[in-house]
């Protein structure tokens, strides 16, 4: 088999179904554009959803970084670049850059990425996916380390989320995606019309799983914000960023 290249492009049309009310891609949609550039290219280095599921292994996110100057439009054409750099012990780290149509850059990422065992539920070290990567050596991360994420200190809204059907993966979890949307909907309907979401770090700590009941808690202090999910004394996501104001 021909090795993958190191580097894998691909380019879409921004669709309006991925769009909120104010025509600007939802964060949500952003992740699982990345999610698919990433499903191509993994597949090209043997390392797919389907090759993995046949050895009982799954990838999962535990941290992810976004920085974007703007969120592209509805009906706008985007060039996602994402590639893998050197493996950190278990994690597999993995870059993501956005550009306009006319080859500008709008934004960047950059995930942390690890090897679930579906039997166990634990994130397992693998010489095998280690060795189908192509040679990253010389490739340096798009943007920073994701950082770790603490709650904010101030008021606080609670509320209840349960994981429904269209919330859930191939993993049997819920997708990463997902929790922007959770995040979206707790800042609310008059936020979110006057602001979208450009940087934010997302830790994402305990799988959340059918039958779980997650308690959020949002806070936000000026233009910054942080949401988190738990379980009694289980934090299973932490997101913390900043609102830009739509122009």
């Amino acid at each position: 088999m021909e090795h993958a290249p190191s580097i894998y492009r691909e380019t879409v049309v921004l669709r309006h179904g991925q769009c909120d009310m104010g025509g600007l891609c939802r964060p949500s949609a952003l992740l699982e554009l990345m999610q698919d550039a990433s499903e191509a290219h993994s597949g090209l280095c043997g390392l797919g959803s389907i090759e993995l599921m046949k050895k009982g292994l799954g990838w999962i996110i535990s941290r992810l970084k976004v920085e974007m100057q703007r969120l592209p439009h509805a009906g706008e054409k985007i060039t996602i670049e994402t590639f893998p750099t050197p493996v950190r012990h278990t994690f597999f780290p993995r870059s993501y850059v956005i550009y306009d149509e006319d080859g500008a850059r709008i934004g960047c990422t950059n995930g942390l990425y690890a090897l679930l065992e579906f039997e166990t539920r634990h994130i397992i070290k693998s010489d095998w996916a280690i060795a189908q990567l192509p040679d990253v050596r010389d490739l340096q991360p798009a943007t920073g380390m994701p950082a770790t994420v603490r709650p904010l200190a101030g008021a606080v809204q609670t509320g209840t989320v349960i994981p429904q059907f269209t919330d859930l993966d191939l993993n049997v979890h819920v997708n990463n995606a997902r929790y922007l949307d959770w995040c979206c909907n707790a800042l609310g309907v008059d936020v979110m019309r006057e602001h979208c979401l450009t940087h934010f770090d997302v830790n994402y700590e305990t799988e959340v799983r059918p039958g779980h009941e997650v308690h959020t808690e949002l806070t936000r202090v000026d233009n910054r914000f942080s949401f988190i999910g738990t379980e009694g004394d289980k934090r299973h996501f932490c997101i913390g960023g900043t609102l830009t104001r739509r122009e």
